[in-house]
Order: structure tokens, then sequence, then C-alpha cells
């Protein structure tokens, strides 16, 4: 999500690589992730249709799961009957910090775990210093929190991560070290890494080694092209299609796909999010998001 509201085998010498970095154990068969479809990507569409026919419509294209950005006032049991009506899975929901603070944490797990899901992501909201509100100070309480939500999560059965945007990146504390790094050097294991592909690649990183500095912290990926907010005048969000410019030339790097499926698979990433920045109120993004995807083993 943008600031307002993430040949697949490849070589037995990389896999070694890979494995040894501390992903999956060493001499494991890597287990391919499956792929889900964030909602917030159709929001537009669900208003049009409704949440019950999105859902419907997600599972006709392929989706296995969904992540979830809000539940359009529908219970628990009815967001359960739903997916189960779609043979669709909850692999995550984005909600604001707040929701699992000490005093929310509680609530906001019985709600998810009601529906069937255990994985609580904030992709955003509460996760930057306000206006003049010094970085290393927030970060240090960002993280104390963090640690303390994933704590109290996880005696209800779930866990709760961070997902990242550009500014992640972009950050840096006093000495040189970025948001990402710190946040992620400094909080414990059980807080999730929910890594945006799309946005990392966007800030100049690469994705692939971040499951090598923190491994085994990433239940989803967001699969996502994104050249937003690095001069891109143009681009669909669909994947496979990074950014180009107005005369249609490419202009923006796009994500390593295979370099990326070798590195996630060997992590243990479960689930590959689609999220599209692009054509909320249709199926244009996701549809052919999903046969890239097809296209490349993934599904």
């Amino acid at each position: 999500m943008n600031m307002n509201r993430r040949s697949f085998l490849g070589t037995m010498g990389a896999a070694g690589a890979v494995l040894a970095s501390g992903g999956a154990a060493f001499g494991a068969v890597p287990q391919k992730g499956k792929v889900a479809v964030q909602l917030y990507s159709i929001g537009g569409y669900i208003k049009k249709v409704g949440i019950e026919k999105a859902l419907a419509d997600v599972a006709k294209i392929g989706y296995k799961g969904v992540e979830f950005a809000g539940y359009w006032g529908k219970s628990a049991a009815e967001l359960k009957k739903m997916l189960a009506d779609n043979g669709l899975v909850a692999c995550g929901t984005h909600v604001g910090r707040g929701d699992f603070g000490p005093d929310k944490v509680k609530a906001t797990c019985e709600f998810n775990l009601a529906y069937g899901n255990t994985t609580i992501i904030c992709p955003g909201g509460g996760n930057f210093p306000g206006k003049g509100e010094n970085l290393d100070d927030f970060l240090k309480k960002l993280v104390d929190f963090y640690n303390k939500a994933a704590e109290d999560a996880a005696k209800f059965g779930c866990k709760i991560g961070l997902h990242n945007h550009t500014g992640e990146f972009d950050m840096k504390l006093k000495d040189g070290t970025t948001y990402w790094d710190y946040f992620f050097s400094n909080t414990s294991p059980n807080v999730c890494m929910e890594q945006d592909v799309g946005w990392t690649t966007c800030a100049g990183h690469d994705p692939c080694e971040q499951y090598k500095k923190y491994p085994g912290r990433s239940p989803t990926l967001h699969a996502k092209e994104n050249g937003m907010g690095r001069g891109v005048k143009k681009f669909d969000a669909i994947l496979g299609q990074p950014g180009r410019d107005a005369d249609g030339k490419v202009c923006a790097k796009g994500v390593d796909w295979d370099k990326l499926a070798l590195a996630a698979d060997a992590d243990g990433v479960k689930w590959w999010v689609v999220e599209c920045e692009r054509h909320f109120d249709s199926l244009d993004a996701i549809t052919p998001s999903f046969q890239f995807l097809k296209s490349k083993g993934r599904c």
C-alpha cells in the first residue's frame, strides 16, 4: 500500500547459499508459497459489488487466499462462511498499530481467530514519527511496542508484524542505520517481516537480501511492481510490468521475480500476496498479476 491508506528453482549452488543464510533447514526441499491477494487492491470493486461477490470472483481467478484491509461491516462468522464457501484461506490482515496495543490486542486476536486468521500486520499507520519528533527516540519506543505486542499476541496464537514502504529504507538514525535495519535488528524474531518487494525495490534495495539478514520472520510477502515515488510517470501496477515513462520506455527497475522466488522459498515464505496500486474499481490488475505468477510456476 502507499502511504495513504509485497524458472524458480535455480542452481543447487545458489540454493545452498540462500539456505546457509539462515532460511530453511539445510537439505530441506523449499516449499513454494501460495498466492493470495490483498483486498485493498480491489477496494473500489468491493464497494460496487459487495465483499461476497468479490471473494467469489477472486477465487474464480485462481487465488487461494486473501489478506484483509477492513471487514466491510461483516462479522467474523460471516467472513468465515464467505471464505469457506469460496475455498479461500485468510492469510493475514492489515490494521492500524493501535489494534495490537495492550488495550486492544485481545479483542483484535479474538476477532481474527474467529474467521481463521492468525497474522496481523501494520502497513504504516502509527509506524512513523510525527512532525518534529526525533527518529532515534521514536524507533526505540516503537521497537518496545512491537516486542510487547508480539509477546501479547502469542498468548492468543497470533503473530503481529510490520509492512514496509520506501520510508523504512530512506529514514536513517543519527548513526546512519536505516529505520528498517534498526527495527528488525532490535525486535524479537516473533515480530513478522511482511516485505513489500515492490517498495523495497523502489527504494533501491534488494528484497532478497532482507531474507538473508532477517531469516525466518516472513509468513507473507507483498508481490508488487512499483515505481511510484521515484520519478515514474506511468505504471499499471501489474506484476511483470515495471514503471515506464510517458513514451512507454521502462524507467524503473522491476522486481527480479526468479531471484526472489529462490530466496523467499528458501526462507519459508508461505504466501505471496498480490497488491496492486491501480485499477481499484475492477479486476483488471489482479487478474494479469495472477497470470504472471502462474507463468512463473507460482500457482
